[in-house]
Formats: structure tokens, C-alpha cells, sequence
């Protein structure tokens, strides 16, 4: 009707929803699209690290690993190589007095120095040629002029009965042990150093570890172990135990490159050695500088621990190429 007023709607007034402006700090970023939650990728490789990443990697590093009998150092050397695998094994038995030592070197065929004479308390070294057998007929001592280390392990077993398996077994890493050393037991310094009960069961492995430029050298063929490489070498103590018993079983992987004698018909099936690859060699460095040299347990543990640290080491590359490494063990 004319002149009545609209009734007023009970209730508050509604107002129009105002739209915030962000002002945003120099270099911050924008707030979260959705629903504001970050995502987080979960933990594990860095997106682009590959499982033949990770063996190329372990190839190199794990001595124990299947690819190891076929690697070679990816270092861009010029001229074809070859590679061969030498592995065997060496008792330690105690002597007269319950003791006894030994020394693993990185050398080619190998390197053993073995105890030739104890005391209570010493243990003098000399060479263990009996650990050759088979060496003068491989195609190293057969082609071979010069060879480098590429990888090594030794894998010490207890092997004693359950009555004799007594004693302490002390695992030491060192550089270089010239033949007729004297050893004292129980007051060497080592790098690193393993000291176990001998019981039934007990398994310790310990790879080699480049110490310097010089283990990527090629040198010329010894038959002898002293030689000075710039690889770390084991020495193995025994005390305490039964006196003449077979106490440990040592069983050794050694990986050498090499190249060919001039004029050898082999030549023709020789491959070149990889493109150097700086992103293999940045990850194999980080392997050996977090693992150490020693690693509780065989091969599978050996080949389970390289493996974590192999893809640890790769995802933390985040400049160097990857595809550099995935051309490097294409054989396998």
C-alpha cells in the first residue's frame, strides 16, 4: 500500500567477503596452492639415480660383487686393458705359543706375508709364495706388462672346532708392510683396528682403500709383496688361542687391470678402459670415506652395506652427471 514502509529482515546485515592481499618478502615464495600442506618426497635416492647407478658404482668398490671380475678404474687412460680376478685362500694356525700374523697386500698375482718365526710376543714375517699357485699360468702373468688395483678384499672365518675356538684375533689396517717385518702382538698401531673373541660362527670382511695417487697407477708386474701402491694393506694377529690349530680361514678377492705386452694377439680382444667420469670417482671416494675399511659378516653383508652407501653417496651428487657413470659398465 501507498505510504507503508518495507519491513526490515530480522537478523544481522550481511557484508561482502573481502578479499586479503599477500605482500610477499623479497625472495620468499608463494604460499601453497591446495590445501596448504607441503608435500615431502620420501626418503631414498635422489630422482635419476638408477639401480646401474649404483653397480657401476659397487663394481669398483666391492670387491666381492660379481661385476667386480670385469671393472676397470674409469679414469680415461688411453690404450686398451684386460682385467682378470685372482682368489684363494690361506689357513692361519697358531704356532708353538698360541700365537701368529699375517699380512694382505694389494699386489699382483697377491701379496701374502706370512709368519715365518714367533716368540710369546712377535711374529717375524716372510714372504708367502705358496699363495701363487696357478699365477704363472694366468693371462696377467701371461699378457700382462703393467696392471693397477682396482679393487681387494679379505674375508677372515674362524674354522676351529668348538673346543679350540679360543682366543683374540685383531684385524689392523696399515700401509705398506716390507717382508721381514717383526710384529709385535698387541702394540701395533693401525689406521683402523678389529679386535674379536675367535668362537664359532665369527666372520669379518675388509676391503682395501686407496691411500693415495699412486693406487691408480699402472706399475710394472712383482713377484714379490713388498710394493708400495698407495693401497692399505690387512694385518692379521692372532693371540692367545690353542697352540699348532688351524684357527682362521682367509679367503682373498683381488681385481686387476692391466695392459697388454706389445705384439700379442690378445691385444685384439682388449677394450678400451671408460671415460674418466667424475661423477664415479666423487661417489667412490664418499664410499670408502664413510664405510672404513671393515664390515661385519661375508659377502652378502658386504654386498647389502656397499650398496646403501653406493646410492647414498649418488644421490647426494646433485651437479655431477649421472649418465656418465650408466655408460661405464654397459658389459654388464
Amino acid at each position: 500500500m501507498p505510504g507503508k514502509k518495507k519491513a526490515q529482515r530480522n537478523g544481522k546485515r550481511k557484508v561482502p567477503r573481502q578479499i586479503k592481499s599477500t605482500v610477499l618478502a623479497n625472495n620468499a615464495s608463494p604460499p601453497p596452492k591446495g590445501n596448504g600442506r607441503r608435500r615431502v618426497r620420501a626418503a631414498g635416492p635422489r630422482r635419476g639415480v638408477q639401480p646401474h647407478h649404483v653397480r657401476g658404482i659397487c663394481s669398483v668398490t666391492d670387491p666381492f660383487c660379481p661385476a667386480s671380475k670385469n671393472s676397470k678404474w674409469p679414469d680415461g687412460t688411453s690404450g686398451n686393458t684386460m682385467t682378470e680376478q685372482f682368489r684363494g685362500n690361506a689357513t692361519m694356525s697358531s704356532s708353538a705359543s698360541g700365537n701368529g700374523a699375517a699380512v694382505f697386500a694389494p699386489a699382483a698375482p697377491f701379496g701374502l706375508l706370512v709368519s715365518a718365526s714367533s716368540t710369546a710376543s712377535t711374529v717375524t714375517l716372510a714372504a708367502g709364495y705358496s699363495v701363487y699357485t696357478g699365477s704363472a699360468t694366468s693371462m696377467l702373468a701371461t699378457y700382462g706388462q703393467e696392471y693397477r688395483i682396482v679393487s681387494m678384499g679379505v674375508i677372515a672365518r674362524c674354522v676351529a672346532s668348538a673346543t679350540n675356538a679360543s682366543g683374540v684375533i685383531t684385524l689392523g689396517t696399515t700401509g705398506n708392510v716390507p717382508v721381514s717385518t717383526v710384529i709385535t702382538l698387541g702394540q701395533e698401531y693401525y689406521d683402523e683396528l678389529v679386535m674379536k673373541a675367535i668362537q664359532p660362527g665369527m666372520e669379518m670382511s675388509w676391503i682395501a682403500v686407496p691411500k693415495g695417487p699412486g693406487a691408480r697407477n699402472f706399475i710394472p708386474l712383482s713377484t714379490t709383496s713388498d710394493v708400495s701402491n698407495d693401497w692399505s694393506n690387512l694385518t692379521i694377529e692372532l693371540s692367545g688361542c690353542p697352540v699348532s690349530i688351524s684357527m682362521v680361514m682367509v679367503e682373498w678377492f683381488v681385481n686387476v687391470e692391466f695392459t697388454i705386452k706389445p705384439q700379442q694377439a690378445i691385444s685384439s680382444i682388449a677394450r678400451p678402459n671408460p671415460a674418466k667420469s667424475s661423477a664415479a670417482e666423487s661417489a667412490v671416494s664418499k664410499v670408502h670415506t664413510n664405510l672404513g675399511s671393515f664390515i661385519e659378516g661375508g659377502v652378502k653383508q658386504v654386498e647389502t652395506t656397499i650398496a646403501n652407501h653406493a646410492s647414498a653417496a649418488l644421490s647426494s651428487l646433485m651437479d655431477d652427471p649421472l649418465e656418465s657413470i650408466a655408460a661405464l659398465f654397459a658389459m654388464f
